[in-house]
């Protein structure tokens, strides 16, 4: 990642200015606030937001059995903090410290409105509590960053704290509940996929997006890597001219699972990866016909 114009500013106004430029983001900078829970708090024997967020999501998933509680809580978590990573990473050229003290979590209603339906679900807003970070190559200059020998080095560097952040929560979760090591990794990697997927697209670097996504999951002996987590791309032709070309969009291909089959709900996400390929991409290409008509009528 290169670029000729170098700005300015402060770590704290970098940060802010990214909540307002990218959809489905929220991060802050500063101090705790009252009400937050910091990553590490997640990690302990007897953790009231961990055990908060499990209740919230067999709340909204009822039936959901305990370790689908867990996976959407790994999911969830890794989710948010890395959509927030990536938006740091692709559009500012800057790896953040991801210590555990380092990171907060706080809870915030959303409001929904759709056909005629609306409803609020809970969100999580991630709060950095340093300014400690590298670069190599930045977007925006932060007089303080740690400057990486390469770009290469960059991504490494951020695989490595992705994994040290990881690996402890995954552990205590495996020792209370059962859901397997490799199973928490794997959404972990969908997760990541998906968050540089998203701002990818947003920030007009797609492709790039999932070139790095792909280094960072497919790293030799990473507990991130899988042979599943990846990409795929639908194509939307017109039924009358197959020649025609209606859309195109790429998807995040999922190596874990939520376990949401085990709710009452007894269904199948539209991309989960027990879903037979030709049925996952039958419902995602009705899906892009879907946006398709809605975009052209």
């Amino acid at each position: 990642m290169t670029t000729t114009t170098v700005t300015p500013a402060s770590f704290s106004d970098c940060i802010n200015e990214l909540g307002n430029r990218f959809d489905g983001l929220k991060v802050s900078y500063g101090t705790q606030p009252e009400h937050s829970c910091r990553f590490d708090e997640l990690i302990t024997e007897h953790s009231e937001w961990r055990t908060a967020l499990m209740r919230h999501e067999a709340g909204r998933c009822p039936g959901l059995d305990p370790k689908g509680q867990v996976a959407f809580l790994v999911g969830d978590t890794a989710h948010y903090l890395l959509t927030a990573v990536a938006a740091l990473y692709l559009g500012e050229g800057i790896v953040p410290s991801l210590a555990s003290d380092n990171l907060a979590f706080m809870k915030y209603d959303v409001h929904w409105e759709e056909n005629g339906a609306s409803g609020t679900y809970q969100s999580l807003e991630v709060r950095l509590l340093g300014s400690d970070c590298w670069a190599y190559a930045p977007r925006t200059l932060i007089n303080h960053a740690i400057p990486a020998s390469s770009q290469a080095d960059l991504q490494d560097l951020l695989r490595r704290q992705i994994e040290r952040l990881f690996q402890p929560l995954i552990e205590r979760l495996y020792q209370l509940h059962r859901l397997s090591k490799a199973a928490q990794w794997r959404l972990v990697a969908d997760a990541l996929a998906v968050a540089f997927l998203n701002i990818g697209r947003q920030s007009g670097v797609e492709e790039q997006a999932r070139e790095e996504a792909l280094a960072l999951i497919k790293h030799p002996g990473s507990p991130l890597f899988n042979r599943q987590t990846g990409f795929f791309e639908i194509i939307l032709k017109d039924k009358r001219s197959p020649e025609n070309v209606l859309a195109r969009q790429h998807f995040r291909a999922r190596g874990g699972c939520c376990r949401y089959y085990t709710s009452d709900a007894a269904n199948y996400c539209s991309t989960c990866v027990l879903l037979p390929r030709e049925e996952r991409d039958k419902r995602l290409n009705h899906y892009l016909e879907q946006q398709y008509n809605a975009q052209s009528a």
